[in-house]
């Protein structure tokens, strides 16, 4: 009984979405791209996004041994509050170089990339002060 039901529910949906699908307009390969595509295959592009990707999975991991020296002793080690101010600044640079180039701005919320370069330089910035303390 349940099979037959799960052929009628198909049944009636395959027609449906073969009407929804001819209701799609064909995009040229060349001249229609839109610029995100174009910003994919871009090798600077590519180039720049594995740079900040690795990046940001090595704040991560240093954010992680940063929580366990807290949790254990009550403070980080200096040598990782250093660690994580290189980190971030590397990743403020890759956002200013994404927000800059001409190659990686396309289509680029502007206002975004600056409260990130604001937010990661407050965190720089807490940073700093923290390791005067240490």
């Amino acid at each position: 009984m349940r099979v037959k039901k799960l052929l009628v529910i198909a049944l009636i949906a395959f027609p449906m979405m073969g009407m929804a699908q001819s209701s799609y307009e064909q995009i040229g390969e060349s001249a229609n791209s839109t610029q995100f595509e174009n910003k994919r295959v871009n090798p600077a592009y590519q180039r720049w996004l594995s740079q900040y990707e690795e990046c940001g999975r090595r704040i991560n991991e240093v954010s992680e041994q940063y929580q366990r020296e807290v949790d254990k002793r009550g403070y980080p080690k200096k040598k990782t509050v250093k660690a994580k101010m290189e980190l971030v600044s590397l990743y403020i640079d890759l956002l200013i170089q994404e927000r800059d180039s001409p190659e990686l701005n396309q289509n680029l919320d502007i206002d975004k990339v600056n409260s990130k370069i604001s937010m990661w330089q407050s965190q720089l910035d807490g940073l700093a002060a923290l390791l005067k303390k240490i």
